[in-house]
């Protein structure tokens, strides 16, 4: 049958709130550390004990952040004697652990070997919940004077400053964290297009700029598609701008999935796209154009339940461009070009040089 002093002290130590105010720490199961472990050192130098302790009273454990004298990190709360100490709001000491009826049937007090027969602990609190103690103890029954309590409660401050520094630091790395994923989040929205999900005009136009002006290998320089819907103004006169955006969206998550993995594909405006190809022949950039397009017919784009789209492309390697303007101008020649040669709904025409090259294939 558990006495009266048990009952409370159960109490305590179950409390929510006690045991969020210590979680809220992060001080559990943590490493050594040589702040904390000096201020043990030096309890026990001036209490002249041979045990010093910091310990933290858990919910079913007694867990050690600094300890001298013991080699070990933690105990039961069942043969604790520091769970009794939660109940002070101070000190609390025992002289002589054998004559104090809250200790006398201690394993620790009553055992073989030796015996702990002196405790003096200091309460550490936060707010009005009791964490744990910084304590000393000793084989012997003793006492301590006015200047060695005096010099206890000091230590004990200094362990709630450590305390609330190392919360003060960990919600600074926190904060600091959720800065850098808010700034991380801002600049990606500053380069994705919030309908598509695909790089906007700048990012893609910024992308470009850094392949072209890259070394080109004369052998795979590198090509540029500039992909138009056709007829998709109508769709979004007749069927309405959601019905619209939602043609934007399909054909968007259909050219993602068919690019190669290195491959770059923005939206460049309305519903008007640009695919970088690195490293590509012209050769290479006309297959994917086909890819793109036997993947959207598949997908039956030219027969939606809002309308028929279909789309043009324009083909341009990026080797005979000095500039950007330049090779822009050319894949928007030739994606013009696709788009006026004939009624199919897949067009694709190919730019080899500033006259925009031979004309369509398709």
């Amino acid at each position: 049958m558990l006495s009266l002093s048990d009952h409370e002290t159960g109490c305590v130590i179950d409390d929510p709130e006690r045991l969020q105010a210590l979680t809220d720490y992060q001080i559990l199961d943590t490493g050594y550390d040589a702040a904390f472990d000096n201020i043990i050192k030096l309890a026990a130098l001036v209490c002249n004990t041979p045990i010093a302790v910091i310990n933290f009273v858990d919910e079913s454990r007694q867990w050690f952040k600094a300890e001298q004298g013991l080699g070990v990190r933690e105990t039961p709360l069942d043969i604790s004697i520091c769970r009794h100490a939660i109940l002070e709001q101070d000190l609390m000491v025992i002289n002589d652990t054998l004559d104090d009826p809250r200790t006398a049937n201690n394993p620790l007090v009553n055992t073989s070997g030796k015996s702990l027969r002196f405790y003096a602990g200091a309460l550490l609190k936060s707010g009005p919940h009791a964490l744990g103690t910084l304590c000393v103890l000793d084989y012997q029954p003793r006492t301590l004077d006015e200047h060695q309590l005096k010099a206890l409660k000091l230590l004990r401050e200094q362990v709630m400053h450590l305390l609330e520094l190392r919360r003060h630091h960990m919600n600074q790395r926190r904060l600091i964290k959720e800065l850098d994923e808010a700034r991380n989040e801002l600049q990606r929205q500053a380069h994705i297009d919030p309908l598509t999900g695909l790089l906007n005009r700048r990012a893609i136009e910024n992308r470009l700029s850094f392949e072209l002006e890259a070394p080109l290998d004369s052998q795979a320089p590198g090509a540029v598609l500039m992909l138009d819907l056709n007829d998709f103004k109508a769709i979004n006169d007749q069927h309405g701008h959601l019905c619209g955006d939602q043609v934007l969206k399909k054909v968007s998550t259909v050219m993602r999935a068919t690019l190669r993995t290195n491959d770059i594909i923005g939206r460049w405006g309305g519903d008007e796209f640009l695919v970088v190809l690195p490293s590509t022949t012209m050769e290479q950039a006309w297959e994917v154009s086909l890819r793109i397009v036997q993947t959207l017919e598949e997908n039956k784009l030219a027969d939606l339940a809002c309308g028929r789209v279909g789309v043009s492309i324009g083909v341009v390697t990026m080797d005979r461009f000095h500039t950007l303007k330049a090779l822009l101008s050319a894949a928007d020649a030739a994606m013009y070009k696709a788009k006026r040669t004939t009624d199919s709904p897949w067009r694709i025409a190919v730019a080899t040089g500033h006259d925009n090259g031979p004309g369509p294939t398709r």
